[in-house]
């Protein structure tokens, strides 16, 4: 997670994490466990002071860093790559051809195919 995060470099995302929690509810008329999940953003702001926020508050920028951060996080450390050797990308726009081409380079190692990317993004990158 956080070579991922270092590799977008979003000055003020911090560190990410998902906490796995366990919660009784009510289910036909008996408590059982179910498992919830509960998303943890820490924040920087330009001073240096760190907080927890929220992703309501995100842009969209870093909404989509956020997606990004954990679809690849999950693609490497469940070895998805030996399976499906091909990473589609979408809907990435709000991300600068810079922060793409570090994400296409670093995802090159695992993935044989990368697909989706517009024109002017794709210029960013070497023709390998």
């Amino acid at each position: 997670m956080e070579t991922a995060l270092k590799m977008l470099d979003d000055d003020n995302l911090e560190r990410i994490w998902i906490e796995r929690k366990q919660q009784a509810v009510s289910q036909r008329r008996r408590k059982v466990e179910e498992s919830t999940f509960d998303l943890h953003v820490v924040r920087s702001t330009d001073n240096g002071t760190t907080y927890e926020d929220t992703v309501d508050h995100f842009s969209e920028s870093e909404r989509e860093v956020t997606e990004l951060v954990f679809a690849l996080v999950g693609y490497l450390a469940h070895d998805v790559y030996e399976t499906s050797p091909f990473l589609l990308l979408d809907s990435i726009e709000a991300n600068d051809s810079d922060r793409i081409a570090r994400l296409i380079d670093y995802v090159a190692e695992y993935a044989e195919y990368v697909v989706a990317l517009l024109p002017e993004d794709a210029q960013a990158l070497d023709d390998e």
